[in-house]
């Protein structure tokens, strides 16, 4: 006697579409995705401080600068967060460039808020100028990694 076993697979749908979203985490918990989105906050930052307090063409430069970068930060991390297969954007030399010119960039325009300072600027000023040089920083901690790996 023979068994035969048939399998049956039926499939519905609705009328509605379905969309499937797929996210990975994977680089927002690595060492360059925490360090992009702290760049991401402190690009915030600046641009804020910047909008309120600062004036003068330093303080428009570095209003400029920290949009740009903080826009571009935002989307690297919304890239690789809707990236089904991942990102080889941290792989690429755009990228290192990227953030070489983020240094110098939060850099000068840091160094150049600060140095237009006199007793009447207001103390929102001193902090973006400040938070512009802490974003440099940032972007130097950020080059080291990519430069050197995770020997670093």
């Amino acid at each position: 006697s023979t068994t035969t076993v048939r399998q049956t697979t039926t499939v519905t749908s609705g009328s509605s579409p379905v969309v499937a979203l797929s996210v990975n985490t994977s680089f927002l918990t690595s060492i360059g995705g925490i360090l992009t989105l702290i760049e991401l906050i402190l690009g915030i930052i600046v641009f804020s401080l910047c909008y309120q307090y600062a004036g003068g063409h330093s303080g428009i430069f570095l209003l400029l600068i920290s949009f740009a970068y903080w826009l571009v930060s935002f989307y690297i991390v919304f890239s690789a967060f809707l990236s089904a297969s991942g990102t080889l954007l941290p792989n690429t030399f755009f990228y290192f460039l990227f953030h070489v010119f983020g240094i110098i960039l939060y850099a000068a325009g840091g160094i150049a808020v600060l140095a237009q300072l006199n007793r009447f600027s207001p103390s929102g000023t001193i902090a973006a100028g400040a938070m512009g040089l802490i974003a440099a920083i940032c972007h130097v901690v950020h080059v080291a990694f990519i430069y050197k790996g995770p020997k670093l």
